[in-house]
């Protein structure tokens, strides 16, 4: 069986459908749906068994919330090894040789610092357990999906790969607004992840399925991997009964697939709302060529919530060693270099989080010392450059920065 990387370079790909809100609408409410693939495998068998039967070339686990940091908010700690691996397996056994299994990987509810109080120590470490976990119950990949924080999201993906799996990241944007819950658009989500070493983009969850065409051709445009766009059955709306459904039928979802496929999707599946019947009704658009890059050719670096080429965000650079001036910038700068040298690993990332905060531009993080450089590029959302002697490069290219020394 090819690798995902190579599988999804080769053809458009069918990723599966929703598992939460199915296993809901089959009747089995539960605050933990991950649960369900130790105290009922035969449901969660079902669901996959449906899914391939309806022509999915992709299968996720049910471990969407199952790393540690997610399930010690529903009183379930210590179940994350347990759950991953018995989810991992009952999707392996289903898939055979006919599909790719991904390890399902969604968002802890925690917010990293200075937001909340979690650390990137803390998300590297529920993210890299579980992606371990999965990899050696054989899953091919990481779906590392629904993603509203691009810091979190770049730290699910180190510890994929730190862990033996290629990861696809996909995030979720606010149909108002076109970012996400923490405000980054799809150009910064695109760039640094791309530079994290992700195997491929996307885009699931909300917004509606047309209004993800944007979102997509947005990627495209400063990324040159693969997207993967997995939408709703439509926006979630209430019945008179006060029950949720979604509006759109797998004959409305089939045209939407198409559009997004003819604006560069390299795959598509179903997020919310869908079923067996929507992906059968999108297998007949998936098989042929994938689309050529759109990518533009630039470099770029990204902050939470800003993207610059590399050559507009060195045009202007501001250099700071407190965060808190950051908040005096005349506003023509477009980068901020950070001094991080002198401080011990943990000084070093908590002062590239204060800054990430405080500013809107992109870091330049200056550093002598390799362990803070490590700790700084690991915290830092988004893709910074790094000032930093020569024999320092290695760790440079580990985490995707830009050297400028």
């Amino acid at each position: 069986m090819k690798r995902f990387s190579e599988a999804i370079q080769s053809k458009i790909l069918l990723f599966d459908g929703s598992m939460g809100a199915l296993l809901s609408r089959m009747g089995h409410v539960t605050p933990c749906p991950d649960e369900l693939a130790v105290t009922r495998p035969d449901v969660i068998r079902s669901v996959h068994q449906g899914y391939l039967d309806a022509g999915a070339d992709v299968l996720l686990s049910d471990t969407f919330g199952a790393t540690e940091m997610t399930l010690a908010h529903k009183k379930r700690a210590g179940m994350g090894e347990t759950i991953t691996a018995t989810a991992v397996r009952l999707a392996r056994e289903v898939a055979g040789s006919r599909a790719l299994v991904a390890v399902d990987m969604g968002p802890t509810s925690a917010f990293l610092y200075p937001t909340g109080e979690a650390m990137p120590a803390d998300f590297y470490k529920t993210f890299f357990d579980q992606a371990r976990c999965a990899k050696e119950n054989g899953a091919d990949f990481a779906m590392i999906e629904t993603q509203t924080d691009i810091g979190e999201a770049r730290l699910a993906c180190l510890a994929a790969r730190a862990a033996g799996l290629e990861a696809a990241v996909s995030f979720t944007f606010g149909r108002n607004t076109g970012r996400t819950l923490t405000g980054s658009p799809a150009e910064c989500c695109a760039a640094a992840l791309e530079a994290a070493g992700a195997a491929a983009l996307g885009l699931n969850c909300s917004p509606s399925p047309e209004d993800m065409i944007g979102l997509l051709r947005a990627m495209r445009r400063v990324s040159a991997l693969p997207v993967v766009v997995q939408p709703n059955a439509g926006m979630p709306e209430t019945a008179p009964d006060g029950s949720t459904f979604y509006p759109y039928s797998p004959e409305k979802m089939r045209e939407c697939a198409r559009a997004l496929l003819e604006a560069g999707a390299s795959a598509i599946g179903g997020c919310c709302g869908t079923t067996f019947d929507h992906i059968r009704a999108l297998k007949p658009l998936t098989g042929g060529p994938v689309p050529a890059p759109a990518w533009d050719g630039q470099a770029r670096l990204c902050s939470r919530r800003d993207c610059a080429t590399v050559t507009e965000a060195l045009e202007a650079v501001a250099d700071l060693s407190d965060p808190e001036d950051a908040y005096d910038l005349e506003g023509d700068e477009t980068a901020v270099r950070l001094d991080l040298r002198g401080l011990a690993p943990d000084e070093a990332a908590v002062r590239t989080l204060d800054a990430s905060a405080a500013t809107r531009l992109p870091l330049i993080l200056r550093a002598d010392d390799a362990d803070a450089l490590r700790a700084a590029l690991l915290a830092c959302p988004g893709r910074p450059a790094a000032d930093a002697p020569a024999d320092l490069r290695p760790i440079i290219d580990e985490f995707g920065a830009f050297p400028v020394a």
